[in-house]
């Protein structure tokens, strides 16, 4: 579905952007953890991608294969609350719940950025 994206729908770490983002660290054995990140894929590409608010999603794995990072961005904190409302929603969480061993999801706000050459 990336290859369908334009350009202002891109994910954009600035202090200048509004909107918040969801950083959910999941647990998960290294055997499931393929399993996992194609869930949490297939899920943002089939349901998260047309949401009101939605702007973003990068899904993470860790190189220890115990953990995987969905790094996920909202124009705000009540289109992430209406989204969690909702049944689909509910329903791929299930799904994701009955792979990863645990989740420890956060919201946060750009505080500080830094790049080479900038």
């Amino acid at each position: 579905w990336s290859s369908d994206v334009c350009s202002s729908d891109l994910t954009t770490i600035s202090t200048d952007t509004p909107g918040v983002t969801l950083i959910n660290i999941f647990t998960v054995t290294a055997e499931r953890q393929d399993e996992l990140v194609a869930a949490l894929d297939r899920a943002t590409a089939d349901v998260f991608v047309d949401l009101p608010g939605f702007r973003s999603a990068n899904i993470h794995a860790s190189l220890d294969g115990v953990r995987v990072v969905n790094y996920a961005q909202w124009e705000s904190e009540e289109a992430f609350t209406a989204m969690r409302e909702r049944a689909d929603v509910q329903a791929h969480m299930k799904e994701i719940m009955a792979i990863a061993d645990g989740f420890e999801p956060r919201l946060f706000t750009v505080q500080a950025v830094h790049n080479v050459g900038k």
